[in-house]
């Protein structure tokens, strides 16, 4: 087993005024694994390689609002700094970015 890791950041945002939206906490999956989130920041430990970032939050009736998928490839001891932004309609895909 490899002690080898890299890090990926991501920080998750939503549309300016829409605090409701403070209420829910965004769910950040890896590789299909969900990960609890908050708004801001989120740092997360991964072996090195490609990786699939999902990004959405429960909405009213919506289990996966805003959700939408970005690929990122990390090196050992790399860190990757990704945006995820929500957008006006719940139904819409959020949008990844580099940072």
């Amino acid at each position: 087993m490899s002690d080898a890791t890299a890090t990926i950041e991501v920080t998750a945002s939503h549309m300016p005024g829409s605090v409701a939206q403070d209420a829910v906490h965004p769910i950040i999956e890896v590789d299909g694994e969900p990960r609890q989130a908050k708004w801001g920041l989120n740092t997360l430990t991964v072996p090195p390689g490609q990786h699939t970032l999902k990004a959405y939050h429960k909405w009213l009736l919506f289990r996966e609002a805003f959700a939408s998928s970005t690929t990122v490839d990390v090196a050992d001891g790399q860190t990757a700094r990704l945006g995820w932004r929500t957008g006006a309609a719940v139904f819409q895909a959020g949008k990844w970015s580099v940072m």
